[in-house]
């Protein structure tokens, strides 16, 4: 089992979704409520590094298994190639959840263990997002239920975690954040459309049709400034939070997103796009919240 077919099957590049929902619901927590514990956020983004590599890894078994991803490169699934074994492959799998599943005990004893029980609600989404009779991956239902199970649920525990505080202002400050996830698994599903036709998915893409979803994608990206703007107006971000994301973001992007036709062969240009998004613009906020913790 080679280090390099592991980080292969972990997804580098879908691992922002995780980390994204820590850094900011604590750099929050230490503005809006003034904790912030850093042994916990070390903690929390190992684990969450370790959930996301598994959630990918139980994805690419299942479609590996199903013939889903028969048609894919080898150098992107290392399943498909022979680099790993689907036997190894769970073992790598019950490793991370087993390491993550400690990290998520000594938090909640050290908090509260109400963590445990968000912990194990996630677990059951994540593993019913590919497996099952209906897998969520399968039906037009993935981008919603990715983007509320990471967005909110994440931020407003690890927000939980870092205070002991859960209220209005906690659910919607991770609204971005949701709307960021869910456009995450939408470019994933846009550039996978017709290898997910070709074995009966019906992805939200496949029911919208391409150009649709690409404006839905559009949407979604300038909803970002739309809802940071309103989180300042409702005082819940301050100003320099908005001047921050007004300064930072890349707005090139949407015209570069409108410029090529999204399909297996520009996959890696699209999921870039996402991710440079997302991660300028939650810098952006971080940066913001910081500025106004310092002065």
């Amino acid at each position: 089992m080679m280090l390099k077919s592991i980080i292969k099957l972990m997804d580098i590049k879908t691992l922002l979704a995780g980390i994204v929902p820590v850094i900011l619901g604590s750099i929050y927590s230490k503005y809006a409520l003034g904790k912030f514990n850093i042994l916990y956020f070390i903690l929390l983004i190992v684990a969450m590094i370790l959930i996301q590599s598994a959630t990918n890894m139980v994805n690419d078994y299942s479609d590996f298994k199903s013939g889903a991803d028969d048609k894919k490169s080898g150098d992107e699934k290392a399943l498909v190639s022979g680099e790993i074994t689907s036997k190894q492959v769970l073992v790598v799998i019950f490793l991370f959840g087993l390491i993550a599943c400690m990290i998520g005990i000594f938090i909640a004893s050290q908090t509260s263990y109400y963590i445990m029980l968000i912990a194990i609600i996630g677990g059951i989404i994540s593993v019913s997002y590919a497996f099952g009779p209906f897998p969520i991956a399968y039906t037009p239902f993935g981008e919603v239920v990715a983007g509320i199970t990471m967005g909110i649920g994440i931020t407003t525990t690890v927000i939980y975690i870092q205070s002991g505080v859960i209220n209005l202002n906690t659910f919607l400050v991770a609204i971005p954040t949701v709307i960021y996830i869910s456009t995450i698994l939408l470019s994933n599903n846009l550039s996978d459309l017709q290898e997910d036709l070709d074995v009966g998915r019906k992805t939200l893409p496949i029911l919208m049709g391409v150009k649709n979803a690409e404006k839905l994608w559009i949407f979604n990206v300038i909803m970002l400034l739309i809802l940071t703007f309103i989180l300042y107006v409702v005082h819940i971000y301050p100003f320099v939070v908005l001047l921050t994301v007004l300064i930072f973001f890349p707005y090139k992007s949407i015209f570069d997103f409108i410029s090529y036709d999204k399909n297996m062969n520009t996959k890696g240009r699209t999921m870039g796009l996402i991710s440079k998004i997302g991660l300028k613009y939650h810098l952006a906020v971080v940066i913001g919240l910081l500025i106004t913790i310092i002065f």
